[in-house]
């Protein structure tokens, strides 16, 4: 399954899960999960728990998006 979403709808829920959204962060995922399916392998063999460690890793590292937190500077 593939979701189409544009820039602006994207950086949306970004902001939202950098604000702590946790809805926002597992539409997060869900929109990358093609991309972290595709780095989940390791020597040609896909690998449940490199995928589990990326998400997690992703999941948690969110909120430190300092990129976000410099434009939302630069919108007020």
């Amino acid at each position: 399954m593939r979701i189409e979403i544009n820039n602006k709808e994207l950086f949306e829920i970004i902001k939202k899960a950098v604000n702590g959204d946790v809805k926002a962060k597992f539409e997060i995922l869900i929109l990358f999960d093609p991309l972290i399916k595709s780095e989940s392998y390791i020597k040609g063999k896909f690998d449940q728990e490199c995928k589990d460690y990326i998400e997690d890793r992703l999941f948690e590292s969110i909120e430190k998006f300092r990129v976000i937190k410099e434009i939302k500077k630069l919108l007020k």
